[in-house]
């Protein structure tokens, strides 16, 4: 299994949803002038713990991230262990225990933030059941209208009678992919994402892929707060004061997550 999800693309999302949202640190506290922490964390079984913390980003600040937040008492507990995490670098802290992390089980993180009590929580949710592709290779036709009938697809399905919250990634695994030809731009956009929301399959059309290659087909189950922040686009002014989160007192995401592989071969139809 490979938990290998394309958190870089959340994370920016994140980062533009909090830089216009962001506003003066003060020495005085209070929710009308409190700069907010930005927590980004994903809990996987089998995983050490990872929590990042930064500071909200002005307006005009143009950088990827923003700046972390050192010398924090950072707990997580399982309801029965409380852990104090460790600051390995710069803003990161962790737990090295990769038993730590179970199925079914809440966790609960808590830090003090400029006298802000910060806390958040989650629940592991069960690994995707019945994964399948109806091939494991896509051939991609010629494109052109003469064409347009005979497309073939592949069936993606699972398992989702509790109609739980999915993810499905395409992660190309070439270290230089082949642009598919019909309208692809060498951009480095070489892996797919698609919210599958709370269905059960989805179907692989020609126009899913733009690069050819070998690709890790990644099923994830998740919880609604990681579906809330991909469903947020900042397409209104709205989503773009209130970025979703499920940190209290704090901005970002403290979420798990459960994920099933499989290998797709995208190649041009001779």
């Amino acid at each position: 299994m490979e938990i290998k999800l394309s958190f870089r693309i959340l994370y920016i999302l994140v980062l533009a949803l909090l830089s216009l949202s962001a506003c003066k640190k003060t020495d005085t506290v209070d929710m009308d002038n409190y700069n907010k922490p930005a927590v980004e964390a994903y809990l996987v079984p089998g995983k050490a713990v990872e929590v990042k913390v930064y500071e909200q980003k002005a307006l005009q600040d143009t950088s990827a991230y923003g700046q972390p937040i050192s010398g924090l008492q950072l707990t997580v507990s399982d309801g029965t262990q409380n852990y104090t995490l460790t600051e390995t670098t710069a803003g990161v802290y962790t737990i090295d225990d990769a038993q730590f992390v179970k199925e079914g089980t809440t966790y609960t993180l808590a830090f003090i933030y400029l006298g802000k009590e910060i806390s958040a929580q989650t629940t592991v949710p069960g690994k995707p059941q019945g994964f399948t592709l109806s091939a494991d290779t896509f051939e991609i036709p010629s494109f052109g209208w003469s064409t347009v009938d005979t497309f073939k697809t592949i069936q993606v399905t699972w398992n989702n009678p509790d109609a739980a919250y999915h993810v499905l990634v395409f992660r190309n695994q070439d270290a230089y992919p082949t642009p598919v030809g019909f309208g692809s731009i060498e951009n480095g956009n070489y892996h797919v994402e698609i919210n599958a929301e709370q269905t059960s399959s989805y179907e692989i059309q020609p126009m899913t892929f733009r690069y050819l290659g070998h690709y890790k087909a990644i099923l994830y189950r998740v919880n609604k707060e990681y579906i809330d922040m991909l469903d947020n686009n900042g397409t209104s002014s709205q989503n773009l004061t209130n970025p979703p989160t499920n940190v209290k007192n704090g901005l970002g995401i403290f979420t798990a997550m459960q994920a099933d592989t499989l290998d797709l071969n995208v190649v041009k139809a001779e």
